[in-house]
């Protein structure tokens, strides 16, 4: 069965806080029919729906402009979309105002003013009720708007005709109704890659939209950079870390010191992810394991807030003994999930991708650095810009139109699973996948051979297994098809982390120093026929604020391990003490 929806202004596919801006604004600025699709739920799916509580805000009366806009682009390691950054800056209070307005429930004081604590960074965070609750007032604020949500259809591939996109195709997951959507502007909105680990809201963040955009001709670049998260070894329990380390949580290792300070002498716990990440990875390098966070000193009014908060992984501490009352009763072994990636669609100030009618927002979209655009903040106003500028690309675009033959051979490529019976199951696959990817020493701790091992694994899996996925149902369908744009990505984070040839925001052995004067340059990724065409395209630092110095150096935590005898610099590489 093929159902085939036309007249589509603005088609925005994903369904979080990004995916539900764009629609709305799309809508404002006079998108007549917008269509939202999610492959499960909208509002219920995704890293929105299972956010931690925390928004990095921005608020031109209390916060200094110039401290947050520097410390964004130093925590970026200047590859950062300057222009991009201080368009978020301004737009961010007005997100907020509207979110409020929408019935998202923040922490505010007696006074009706929206209550602050420590979180990552400098800048105090923001803090709403849960992810569940914010994306239940987006949806209804977007449905309200006149946006229509389709839940549980599987985005698989763009529609292209005369060089530009004209909409999409996929499958319901529950009927398998194989579904075309025609539109004059498409937003893609689906998130990043997490590889399906153990964090709630990340198991269906398979990269589906930016393979789908990849395989329609979009530039990717980012993927070099890491994203790498942290959570509860034991438990399938997150996120938080934010709410936590805010609070005065405390990461020590085996030996029951505080390391965390030994990276990070200023912001320590509070310090940027991929600092934690990298600090963590080197203590498992060393040997001081298991890591543990230590929540046992924490007031019980600071854990009150983190059940208002945090409600979800709250309920789940528990369930597990971990939490008794208002206290922290034991210790949580912890460990860096990873990797995810910062990669995604390349795209301009008005987040148009390099594909004419096509535009991205929030993870899809190559992030502007860790501090800068990202996370819930970054979706809000990117979201709101990508919807807003698509629906007047829409004004000018003709009517789409598709090629059936296109079509049919979307439709074949989405359901070949389904003609295999005696293949290979999805989760065999993706075991394999992360077997070779998530050890500490691939992708946080880096070195050319290390890498070049698991892409030949990665590389083995696309061309052996990958082609004999099955499906007895269109549920493990889905499952087939995240699996293959999940090894697809893996292959864009090997090959962009080969290619960054210095250590920057993740460390590599084999490259410890710092490079302003060739690196300060991202990373792009193209399909040149079956292949991936790996290139490098220099920040345009004649329109940045900020520069760097044009100078090489060891990284600052490389120095850092280095002054506390744990390294050697030995012919331009580490050797480990």
């Amino acid at each position: 069965m093929e159902e085939t929806t036309r007249g589509i202004d603005v088609l925005v596919i994903g369904g979080g806080l990004a995916g539900a801006f764009a629609a709305i604004k799309a809508r404002e600025a006079g998108a007549a029919r917008v269509v939202q699709v999610d492959k499960a739920y909208a509002g219920k799916s995704g890293c929105s729906a299972f956010a931690a509580g925390v928004i990095h805000p921005f608020f031109p009366d209390e916060d200094d402009y110039d401290a947050v806009f520097k410390e964004a682009v130093e925590k970026s390691n200047y590859l950062c979309d300057q222009e991009r950054l201080a368009d978020h800056l301004s737009d961010f209070v007005h997100r907020v105002r509207e979110m409020d307005g929408f019935g998202v429930k923040f922490e505010k004081g007696s006074d009706g003013k929206l209550e602050r604590q420590a979180g990552r960074g400098t800048t105090p965070v923001m803090m709403f009720h849960g992810g569940f609750q914010m994306m239940g007032a987006m949806r209804q604020a977007a449905v309200a708007a006149g946006v229509e949500v389709v839940d549980r259809v599987m985005i698989t591939d763009l529609l292209t005709r005369d060089n530009r996109v004209v909409g999409a195709v996929g499958f319901n997951t529950l009927t398998g109704a194989f579904h075309v959507f025609l539109a004059r502007a498409t937003v893609m909105a689906t998130g990043r890659t997490w590889l399906k680990g153990r964090r709630p809201g990340q198991r269906n963040l398979s990269g589906d939209g930016i393979a789908a955009a990849y395989r329609a001709g979009a530039v990717l670049t980012g993927f070099d950079l890491g994203s790498p998260n942290q959570g509860p070894a034991l438990y399938d329990i997150g996120p938080g870390n934010n709410m936590y380390m805010g609070s005065g949580a405390i990461l020590a290792n085996a030996r029951g010191e505080s390391f965390i300070e030994r990276y990070d002498p200023v912001l320590k716990g509070r310090t940027e992810l991929s600092v934690l990440a990298t600090a963590c990875a080197i203590e498992a390098r060393q040997g001081r394991t298991p890591l543990h966070l230590d929540m046992t000193h924490i007031s019980p009014e600071k854990v009150q807030r983190m059940k208002r908060v945090l409600p979800l992984p709250m309920m789940m501490y528990e369930r597990a003994g971990v939490v008794q009352g208002d206290r922290f009763v034991k210790r949580i072994e912890w460990v860096t999930e990873g990797p995810s990636c910062a990669g995604g669609l390349k795209v301009n100030r008005c987040y148009e991708t390099s594909l004419s009618g096509l535009f991205a927002c929030g993870d899809a979209m190559s992030r502007a650095g860790p501090s800068g655009q990202n996370a819930l903040a970054g979706a809000s106003t990117s979201g709101a810009r990508a919807g807003k500028h698509a629906a007047e690309y829409a004004r000018e675009a003709p009517e789409p139109k598709a090629e059936s033959d296109q079509i049919q051979a979307f439709r074949d490529y989405a359901f070949q699973p389904l003609q295999r019976r005696d293949g290979i199951e999805p989760d065999t696959v993706l075991l394999s996948l992360q077997e070779t990817l998530m050890p500490y020493d691939v992708l946080l701790l880096r070195h050319q051979s290390r890498m070049i091992q698991a892409l030949r694994r990665v590389e083995e899996m696309w061309n052996e297994q990958v082609p004999r996925l099955c499906a007895y149902d269109f549920h493990y369908l889905r499952m087939a098809l995240e699996t293959r744009n999940m090894v697809l990505t893996a292959m864009f984070l090997l090959k962009s982390a080969l290619a960054r040839e210095e250590s920057r925001e993740m460390l590599r052995e084999d490259y410890p120093d710092r490079d302003n004067k060739d690196w300060v340059r991202w990373v792009t990724l193209k399909r040149e026929g079956e292949e991936v065409k790996v290139g490098t395209e220099a920040v345009a630092l004649e329109r940045c604020r900020i520069k760097p110095e044009p100078e090489r150096s060891l990284h600052p935590l490389w120095e850092m391990v280095k002054r506390d005898g744990q390294i050697r610099i030995e012919n331009g590489q580490v050797a480990w003490v």
